[in-house]
């Protein structure tokens, strides 16, 4: 039988913009990793593997965790697992590590997620590369254009209005004003964010995730190191990854996540739930632009199609709801790269040992789901089912 893997320790550092900072992105990195040692109560010498992500191109460097690793201060004998999956690459992280702990390969894995929007002078020229280069970019299409493809023609089908997709955004950013970790934490009006300037239709700078910098990190291990670790423990019940084409003439159907709700039905399989809704207590979603939201939650299984905005809209998914989503504020709110991508898993895994900031924290949590998306179109999913487990 394989190896259970718990995640057993969190760092994260509090988010601003680059422009803000006072830390160097190797300070930051080093602040959450021995923030997670410190939270879970493992010594560095305790450790066997790091696994760490970046996004060559988008850090102006290549490699750049390579260089990271060897700043830790945590020695020079840790084995290193450097992944690059593009926007994917910090939800990819645990994973990867849970995977080797899994294998019985090894007891702790550290994954690090560090910021990656710091080195590129005209960032949103690197974003736009992430399109097609065959059709797309000639004609001059860039990630905005990418994102608006969705809410457009879901749009289409179920009539859904702008002042329906700011629903998101409004609950996002009050989340993120009990958040200390968060980046963006004022909170707006739904004319607010209608008004706000237009960018891709419907879509308005309101709608689109900010530039952040941030740290995180977290230690996933075996059954037999969780007893000599302080938190509570969170088994990691279900994991997957999956893709779906990369050219957009590839995609069956703009108006539906298809390929987040194939994933969904795999992950749900191996965690034996059987109704979403009524088994998990707390989600966090990458949703970078806020009408991906309405149509996750019906990807994952929580609402019917065209009745996303409908399920924001009647308060489960805020923070008194049956059915809390993104109380962290979410990646509208804070996006750091492969920190900002990690963040979910990260979060809920503080959420389920009882750890989370006070004003977030959703009383008695026991089972969570986490999730990651990214590449052109978001044609990359990974998701997650974490479950608090009581000491004996």
């Amino acid at each position: 039988m394989a190896t259970q893997a718990f995640i057993a320790g969190v760092g994260l550092t509090r988010a601003t913009s680059p422009r803000k900072q006072e830390k160097s992105s190797l300070e930051l990195v080093q602040e959450a990793v021995w923030s997670a040692l410190e939270h879970s109560g493992a010594s560095p010498s305790s450790l066997d593997g790091i696994v760490i992500g970046n996004i060559d191109g988008f850090e102006g460097t290549v490699l750049g965790a390579k260089h990271v690793v060897r700043r830790l201060g945590l020695g020079t004998d840790l084995p290193v697992s450097i992944l690059n999956t593009g926007g994917t690459t910090g939800g990819n992280l645990m994973q990867v590590a849970a995977r080797q702990v899994r294998s019985g390969d090894r007891r702790r894995v550290l994954c690090v997620g560090g910021p990656t929007f710091f080195g590129a002078e005209d960032l949103q020229s690197a974003i736009n590369t992430n399109s097609p280069m065959i059709v797309e970019q000639p004609l001059g299409m860039g990630a905005y254009h990418m994102g608006a493809f969705y809410p457009s023609a879901y749009q289409q089908r179920y009539g859904t209005t702008v002042e329906d997709f700011a629903v998101s955004v409004v609950q996002a950013h009050e989340h993120a004003s009990r958040n200390p970790y968060a980046h963006l934490r004022n909170t707006l009006t739904a004319e607010e964010v209608v008004d706000a300037k237009p960018l891709s239709y419907p879509m308005t700078m309101a709608m689109v995730c900010p530039v952040s910098t941030s740290a995180n990190a977290l230690l996933v291990t075996n059954e037999e190191s969780t007893n000599e670790l302080r938190p509570t423990p969170v088994l990691i019940r279900a994991m997957a990854t999956s893709s779906d084409p990369y050219l957009g003439g590839g995609k069956n159907d703009f108006a539906a996540m298809e390929n987040l709700a194939i994933l969904a039905h795999k992950v749900y399989q191996t965690a034996n739930i059987r109704n979403p809704r009524d088994e998990i207590d707390v989600i966090e979603l990458f949703s970078p632009y806020a009408p991906m939201q309405p149509m996750q939650l019906e990807a994952l299984g929580f609402a019917q199609p065209g009745s996303g905005v409908d399920l924001l809209r009647s308060g489960a998914t805020g923070v008194d709801g049956d059915l809390p989503v993104n109380l962290s504020g979410g990646p509208l709110c804070t996006n750091a790269g492969v920190a900002g991508e990690l963040a979910p898993y990260v979060y809920i895994a503080l959420q389920l040992m009882g750890d989370a900031p006070e004003e977030m924290q959703v009383p008695g949590a026991r089972r969570g789901l986490a999730h990651g998306t990214g590449g052109t179109f978001f044609q990359f999913e990974n998701l997650a089912i974490l479950e608090r487990q009581e000491r004996s």
